[in-house]
């Protein structure tokens, strides 16, 4: 009886699987012969046409003819294919004919005409702008496992996504990433928020496209996995086909690589060859192809310059004091950056590393002409009624600025083995415990953070100015440099920071950014988040020194639970990105006698707290100091901290058990933890 069910299954399957056979024109894609462009495409049930999927009512053959009425919502269309010969069919959509060649590579052929636009969207980094992707999937597998999948409805594309990786903001310097469902028939829809034409990459599993995109444009992107096609339909969606379809390769230099290249003149040598050989292979491929668009040479011209000077600018880790020679500069300046088209955004992920490490180079210039002495900031503080100085600590000053410099220069020098014991050396002076004393005074680091910050930017100006650069360059510049600042402090501006970026900063986009970031922080800082208990006090260990006595006296209300401890700062990235799943942290480790000791690393109170409560890192066993900085130094020295986050696990007897690895695995310490219950 089974046997027979199932004979009569696979006839009936048979049977259907032979109705459902693909025709002459299912999964098929055309170009317009006159104006190049993708003007239709049809799955076996969807029809792609001006940037829309319309469903296929009904299909009729004859003689290899078709006849076809398709919907979208309300809207009807007619469409008529004629007889195909040799790859060309007349196609004829709502009464227009359209003389037609089927796109039989997996990307669009060239355009039948050459288009002398150069000239690439440029918004001047306006706010709000943004590009949409109306986007299909088509992955329907083949034959009959595809046409199984079909009967029976199964949605290949359920449950996953299209992720695009933006790599950088260049006015942040952030990395972004958004993601759109592709729902069950294979459609998304993506909206970015961008600030000029950028480059970035869409990811939707077993394909991905780097793509182009210019602000305000929308783009409908097909990408059919079963044929390995990626095509672009729209009126402006040319520049996009054709730097798919004609790839130039760029080469990048490793550390490795440059070092064994020896000198800079050398160095310079090597990538004006290879930016040579770049340009000249672009020149071959517009003189292959001639009807390329000016904007096409204009994108690539751009990226490999944009490459050659990042390559140029990866070499200053074999500078002395990463300050490059001034020739290799001024060549680096003249032959690259100025020679750069607008907007910057176009290669933003390369435009942000190589502008990083540049735009050091100007801040070194201006450091070097900066009083760096302690005296300096103390006399401002002093006179601002910050701090007030007996004789005794003046002469403490006076001693940390004439010990200072040779200090800094044989730690620099000296291996990382011996790092510690010339640290050591120096703080046992007498003069930096008083030092230390005056630098932890209330109030005393948010003023000298502030102060440092409006001294180095009164000479960054004059700077930026003698080097030449636009107002665009400069508002990018000022923008990172803010952004960084408030990532870093976590906290909001001062009020004359505030004011001297919106008195700078030009860009809408530019000043934008800096007091959206700055707005966040502001609200963090008077939100009240409760559990306000886990901020402790530093006065239990007012006057210690010992990191060893510090640290037990901290932990003294702990002892008999297993502590878990997390050496982190606001400035360090990853112990933020850390921090950010600590619910995830605790919901997992909810069984466990477990308290979570937070220390953090050279941050402001008031950055600290804001980070805690950005992240909601608090509870009833959540615990949060937030040393003074030579306190914690002696810490992080008795616990072994060699970099940020360190997180350690101590046992009931309040001993050190294990130091685990980042990023922290959760599902290994509930392991390790399950073994000390």
């Amino acid at each position: 009886m089974i046997r027979s069910s199932f004979s009569f299954f696979l006839a009936a399957l048979t049977f259907v699987i032979c109705a459902c056979s693909s025709d002459g024109i299912t999964d098929t894609y055309w170009r317009d012969d006159k104006t190049g462009e993708w003007l239709i495409g049809l799955t076996e049930d969807k029809l792609f046409y001006d940037c829309k999927v319309w469903g296929v009512a009904s299909k009729t053959e004859s003689d290899g003819a078709y006849t076809l009425q398709a919907n979208y919502g309300l809207d009807q269309l007619d469409i008529s294919f004629g007889t195909e010969q040799d790859g060309k069919r007349t196609v004829t959509i709502g009464g227009k004919q359209h003389d037609c060649s089927r796109i039989d590579g997996w990307c669009l052929p060239d355009y039948p005409e050459k288009d002398t636009c150069d000239t690439i969207a440029d918004n001047h980094y306006a706010t709000g702008d943004s590009v949409t992707i109306e986007g299909w999937v088509v992955n329907r597998l083949p034959g009959i496992v595809g046409r199984i999948e079909k009967i029976f409805g199964k949605a290949a594309n359920n449950g996953k996504e299209v992720t695009v990786h933006m790599m950088a903001n260049i006015l942040t310097d952030e990395e972004q990433e958004f993601t759109a469902p592709i729902d069950y028939l294979g459609h998304f829809t993506l909206r970015l928020p961008i600030v000029n034409t950028t480059s970035f990459y869409l990811d939707c599993g077993r394909k991905g496209v780097s793509i182009v995109a210019e602000p305000g444009e929308t783009y409908f992107l097909t990408i059919d996995e079963t044929q390995g096609k990626v095509l672009f339909m729209g009126k402006n969606a040319r520049l996009q086909n054709e730097v798919r379809a004609h790839h130039i390769r760029m080469n990048g230099y490793g550390s490795d690589q440059l070092e064994a290249i020896g000198d800079f003149t050398s160095i310079l040598d090597s990538v004006r060859t290879q930016t040579k050989a770049e340009l000249k292979e672009l020149d071959a491929v517009c003189q292959e192809h001639p009807t390329l668009s000016e904007r096409y040479r204009t994108y690539y011209r751009n990226s490999i310059l944009t490459n050659g000077m990042s390559n140029l600018m990866r070499a200053k880790f074999m500078a002395p004091n990463y300050v490059f020679p001034e020739d290799y500069l001024k060549a680096a300046e003249k032959e690259y950056w100025q020679e750069l088209a607008e907007p910057y955004t176009l290669e933003a992920y390369t435009f942000t590393y190589f502008f990083n490490d540049y735009s050091e180079q100007l801040q070194q210039k201006a450091r070097n002409k900066i009083d760096y002495t302690l005296k300096w900031i103390i006399d401002q503080a002093e006179k601002d009624g910050i701090v007030s100085l007996s004789a005794k600590e003046r002469e403490a000053v006076a001693q940390y600025d004439a010990a200072f410099p040779a200090y800094y220069e044989k730690l620099k020098s000296a291996p990382d083995s011996l790092r510690k014991a010339i640290d050591d050396e120096f703080e046992q002076n007498d003069f930096v415990a008083v030092i230390n004393e005056i630098i932890s005074r209330e109030g005393y680091q948010d003023y000298a953070n502030t102060k440092f910050t409006q001294r180095d930017l009164a000479y960054l100006l004059p700077e930026m100015n003698a080097w030449g650069w636009s107002q665009t360059t400069q508002d990018i510049f000022l923008c990172r440099y803010f952004c960084h600042s408030l990532r870093g402090d976590c906290k909001p501006l001062d009020k004359s920071l505030l004011a001297f970026a919106e008195e700078h900063i030009h860009a809408p986009g530019a000043i934008s950014a800096v007091k959206t970031m700055n707005d966040k922080y502001e609200q963090l800082t008077h939100f009240i988040q409760g559990n306000e208990d886990c901020f402790k006090s530093n006065d239990i260990v007012k006057g210690m020194s010992d990191g060893e006595e510090i640290f037990q006296k901290i932990i003294e209300p702990y002892k008999g639970k297993i502590i878990l401890v997390d050496v982190w700062g606001t400035w360090c990235g990853p112990c933020k990105a850390q921090l950010s799943h600590c619910q995830e942290e605790y919901e997992r480790l909810k069984d466990y006698d477990v308290v979570y000791l937070y220390l953090a690393n050279r941050s402001s109170d008031q950055g600290w707290k804001n980070v805690i409560k950005e992240y909601q890192v608090a509870g009833k066993n959540v615990v949060h100091y937030n040393l003074p900085e030579h306190q914690q130094k002696a810490v992080e020295e008795y616990l072994g901290v060699q970099a940020f986050p360190t997180n350690i696990v101590f046992d009931r007897d309040g001993k050190l058990h294990i130091v685990l690895d980042f990023p922290l695995d959760i599902e290994a310490v509930a392991g390790i933890l399950e073994k000390m219950k």
